[in-house]
């Protein structure tokens, strides 16, 4: 049973290039860095520190929602070298897993507070109380490398009384102490006050969204991974589909049909429904579309293709037509230099010159480690999606459902292109725009 089940062989090589570095492109940082004229970028939220270190922290899964307590330094200086701050359990328990980072430094701490003042005095020795080692047999290989990871790390340095002694030490150690530094959280503005902080910080929710507009080559193959699974999913969904299956049904086979895939499902929309509670059935003659989305180690696909089930209204057939004829228009135009207006622009003079009558929502987003990973811009405390101008590294994809209702079902076609120097191309296999069952 359990052989049936394996990892795919070909995952192997992402798996170990994520236990040996981190997907975020490092050129991108520094130049994000030197943009804004920052010394250091202070990193808490689980999917940014994922981004700078490749490395998921269990708050994220066991607390969602709650302040972080793993955290990560990008430095302008040695914007390859990222820093770890995390509890001496976690970085035992989960950082010493099977990785292994040289280039990572750490700051470890007890109690995930800040509450004993200056950090002067606050280091702990360099013990390792955790799971101690009895002698009666041999530590397995996860033992050993557990317990020398964690060793190397204290030995290097002390343990912190607690996570806001760890902070401003590592700051202080780094020369960072009175730099320009930008926070992706509010804890961060608390500790450096309590601290009397002498540099300049700011709280900035966009900066690691910046950086991550534009893909490592790591990235690139994961987004290729995670895509073609997801691709490979919905195609399964889409002819499964029959009249009488309910939308529940569609629901949990994408789920399976995704997790056979190594994926794991984020959502599916159905016929313009993304909620798995509805009760409706799917009918004979009825156009759908299916959109689908999941992910690969944090990396989303993203792809949309209409089925047919029988044969559907006329109205129906040309709005199938009319979302693919958009996607293609859409497509063979993307390049550097086009902002996300240029694309509807292109889109809305593509259906109007083509002679299509269907009313279509374009909808370019950059998709990653989010369905949309992209800075936002500030509207009044809430975030308005900014005009961004498209550049060589970027993952794009191009929402083209058609709005009208009233037709005989609905219509959609989309794929992930990765944006190239001079135009772009699919990073997952290409499919008929229309599935018939």
């Amino acid at each position: 049973m359990l052989s049936s089940l394996t990892a795919n062989p070909a995952d192997a090589a992402l798996y170990d290039a994520l236990s040996q570095g981190a997907p975020i492109n490092v050129e991108e940082a520094a130049r994000v860095m030197d943009r804004h004229d920052l010394d250091a970028i202070l990193i808490g939220e689980p999917v940014s520190v994922f981004h700078a270190l490749g490395h998921w922290p269990q708050i994220a899964r066991t607390r969602l929602g709650q302040p972080p307590g793993t955290f990560a330094i990008l430095r302008r200086s040695a914007p390859d070298r990222p820093v770890l701050i995390t509890s001496r359990f976690l970085h035992y328990y989960t950082w010493a897993d099977g990785r292994v980072r040289p280039d990572v430094d750490c700051w470890l701490y007890d109690d995930l507070a800040d509450d004993d003042g200056p950090v002067e005095g606050s280091a702990l020795p360099g013990d390792i109380p955790l799971c101690p080692d009895r002698g009666a047999v041999a530590l397995s290989p996860l033992e050993a490398h557990r317990l020398s990871t964690s060793r190397a790390a204290l030995n290097h340095r002390h343990a912190y009384r607690n996570a806001g002694g760890a902070i401003t030490a590592a700051l202080r150690e780094l020369g960072l102490w009175q730099g320009r530094l930008a926070c992706d959280h509010p804890v961060f503005a608390e500790v450096l006050a309590r601290h009397n902080h002498a540099g300049f910080a700011i709280i900035d929710y966009n900066i690691m969204r910046e950086i991550r507009l534009i893909k490592s080559p790591l990235e690139i193959a994961l987004m290729s991974r995670a895509a073609e699974a997801n691709v490979q999913a919905l195609e399964a969904v889409g002819h499964a589909a029959r009249a009488g299956a309910t939308y529940r049904d569609m629901h949990a086979l994408f789920r399976a049909e995704a997790a056979a895939r190594g994926n794991t499902a984020v959502f599916l929309n159905i016929d313009r429904a993304s909620s798995e509670l509805v009760p409706f059935a799917l009918r004979d003659g009825q156009a759908l579309f299916l959109d689908a989305v999941s992910h690969f180690q944090h990396y989303h696909g993203d792809f949309a293709r209409t089925v047919f089930i029988g044969d559907p209204p006329a109205a129906a057939r040309r709005a199938a037509d009319a979302a693919a004829f958009a996607w293609n228009a859409v497509r063979e135009a993307l390049k550097p230099g086009l902002k996300y207006s240029d694309i509807v622009r292109i889109g809305q003079e593509a259906l109007k010159k083509g002679g299509h009558d269907a009313i279509i929502g374009f909808g370019p987003h950059s998709c990653g480690l989010a369905h949309t990973d992209e800075p936002g811009e500030d509207a009044g405390g809430f975030w308005r999606k900014p005009d961004i101008t498209l550049r060589p590294g970027m993952i794009l994809s191009v929402d083209c459902p058609v709005l009208d209702s009233g037709i005989g079902g609905s219509a959609h076609c989309e794929d992930l292109v990765l944006i190239t120097p001079d135009g772009c191309e699919p990073i997952h296999s290409l499919h008929e725009p229309v599935i018939v069952v």
